[in-house]
């Protein structure tokens, strides 16, 4: 099988992470808009692995013929043993023997999706969000300076490592796309995140709203939030609320 890479790619010595010969994998690519422009995910197998090529199985599927071709992008991902793993490749060769295979050169590394980091727990305090300056929601939808919208004070309803969800005041300039700068006190340290408003939610206060905020990568206090978020869930465990 050629191990020839796809030109101006980025060759990442991953293969120890890899998953191994016949494991599961998934590949995602972009289909044009000719043909609906829908990301699609297509379960597959991995058929050779080298130092710097995956090869995995050829999935059909509706269009294959008129897409699949050397320096399409797809993505992999596979179970590890770390939690979901996933990587950016590029097609370097299409093999049509027997079993077709694409020879897939890596243009990314290797990204591992903790569970823990979307586990969500309790949190209780309060947060100070502040906008961010050069939002492109801001400009788009408030065409005013960043710097003239107040900070606002929330408080915070649960944790995860990859967010949080807050209670706001009903009709501040927190909206849906909104980059935001989320800052709390977390076990007698500060945290300064900045992220993004992902989901606005009625309360039962009326007065009220709960925003989910999705924090931008990369995440300096991931590690005091994963314990915190583990440590919360052993207190729950004990106290019998799972």
């Amino acid at each position: 099988m050629a191990r020839r890479a796809a030109p101006g790619a980025q060759l990442t010595r991953a293969a120890a992470q890899w998953p191994g010969l016949n494991d599961r994998v998934w590949v995602e690519l972009q289909m044009p808009d000719t043909l609906g422009g829908e990301l699609i995910r297509l379960p597959t197998r991995v058929e050779d692995t080298g130092e710097a090529s995956l090869v995995v199985a050829a999935p059909g599927f509706r269009g294959d013929l008129h897409v699949v071709a050397p320096g399409l992008p797809v993505t992999v991902a596979w179970a590890g043993t770390r939690g979901r793993s996933k990587q950016d490749f590029l097609i370097a060769e299409v093999v049509r023997r027997r079993v077709a295979a694409w020879d897939l050169a890596p243009c990314g590394e290797v990204v591992v999706e903790q569970r823990r980091r979307y586990a969500r727990v309790p949190a209780t305090g309060t947060a100070r969000l502040s906008p961010v300056p050069g939002d492109p929601m801001q400009r788009e939808v408030d065409p005013v300076d960043a710097a003239a919208e107040p900070v606002v004070t929330a408080h915070l309803v649960d944790l995860s490592e990859g967010g949080s969800a807050l209670s706001v005041p009903v009709g501040t300039w927190l909206r849906l796309g909104r980059l935001v700068r989320t800052s709390f006190d977390l076990e007698g340290s500060p945290v300064d995140q900045v992220g993004q408003v992902v989901r606005s939610l009625d309360s039962l206060d009326p007065a009220l709203l709960e925003v989910v905020v999705a924090f931008t990568e990369p995440v300096p206090a991931a590690d005091r939030l994963r314990r915190y978020v583990m440590q919360t869930q052993i207190r729950q465990r004990r106290g019998g609320d799972r």
